[in-house]
């Protein structure tokens, strides 16, 4: 009788060994997964472009109206986000008749492979971590994308016409750091985005709340491998600390969403579009001929 005790003592401790190592697993595989989320946000992309720390300004925080809305974006953070009030910020208003052709400009090639869900609500946009190995390439260089993520309404406006919402595929050249990040527009259709439809019940409602599957997608079946048609011109990151290091293209042909499907991103993110920004002298080029 002693001896089955002893045994079944060592049994329930090798389960609970057992037990705590694998939730010691499942606890760093999920502090991994939420690193890489943070290591792709533009906030962090841009701190790593210029080299600084993104402590202090994690301590920072802004909103889409009130007090911590853009107009005071660039006082909110010291220093750090002062870029926000810089000549070369994104959004714009593409004003057509002012746009310059360029027959030089190369189309966009993307080369999207497939990539598991890793999705996160930051607070303020749905984020879908992308696995590495998907390139674009892009006016003749080659970036890998990292993240993409949404806006509603749409951050850029078309002769003053802004979209219901507004995908944006965030790009980095590994040798310089330097980003570029393609827009898309959504439009209002009377059939669901079957690229959408994934995810429509998975998308995580909460501030802080992820959803990760081993099922595998790619975004190359919303986005077509060769672009031709679409804006491009020198910007910022929308959001804080407005990182003045973005090639932006911005494809004409917008596509289609239902009116669910678009209310439920309204629903989750509500409007968190910035209001455009002056040109201050940029152009704005056009890839067609």
């Amino acid at each position: 009788m002693k001896t089955k005790k002893i045994i079944g003592l060592f049994v329930s401790t090798l389960i609970l060994g057992l037990t705590s190592c694998e939730n010691e697993k499942v606890d760093s595989q999920e502090r991994d997964l939420l690193q890489e989320i943070e290591d792709n946000s533009e906030m962090s992309l841009g701190n790593a472009f210029y080299g600084r720390t993104s402590k202090s300004s994690s301590d920072c925080h802004f909103e889409y109206e009130g007090h911590l809305g853009p107009e005071n974006w660039a006082d909110i953070c010291g220093e750090e986000w002062k870029d926000c009030d810089g000549n070369a910020q994104s959004p714009i208003d593409i004003r057509t008749r002012n746009v310059h052709e360029n027959d030089n400009i190369e189309e966009l090639e993307t080369d999207y492979n497939y990539s598991m869900m890793n999705i996160y609500n930051n607070g303020h946009t749905i984020q879908f971590n992308y696995d590495s190995g998907s390139t674009a390439l892009l006016d003749g260089k080659r970036y890998e994308l990292l993240q993409f993520h949404f806006h509603t309404s749409s951050e850029h406006t078309i002769d003053g016409y802004r979209y219901p919402m507004e995908m944006h595929l965030v790009h980095r050249d590994v040798n310089s750091g330097l980003l570029a990040v393609i827009g898309i527009f959504f439009k209002e259709g009377r059939r669901n985005n079957h690229f959408l439809d994934k995810f429509m019940s998975k998308l995580p409602e909460n501030e802080g709340d992820h959803y990760t599957s081993d099922n595998q997608y790619t975004i190359g079946s919303l986005i077509p491998e060769e672009i031709e048609d679409f804006y491009t011109y020198n910007g910022s990151l929308t959001t804080p600390a407005c990182s003045e290091i973005v090639t932006w293209f911005v494809v004409k042909q917008p596509v289609y969403a239902s009116h669910e499907q678009l209310e439920r991103f309204e629903e989750i993110m509500h409007e968190n579009f910035r209001p455009t920004q002056d040109l201050n002298g940029r152009v704005v080029y056009s890839s067609e001929e």
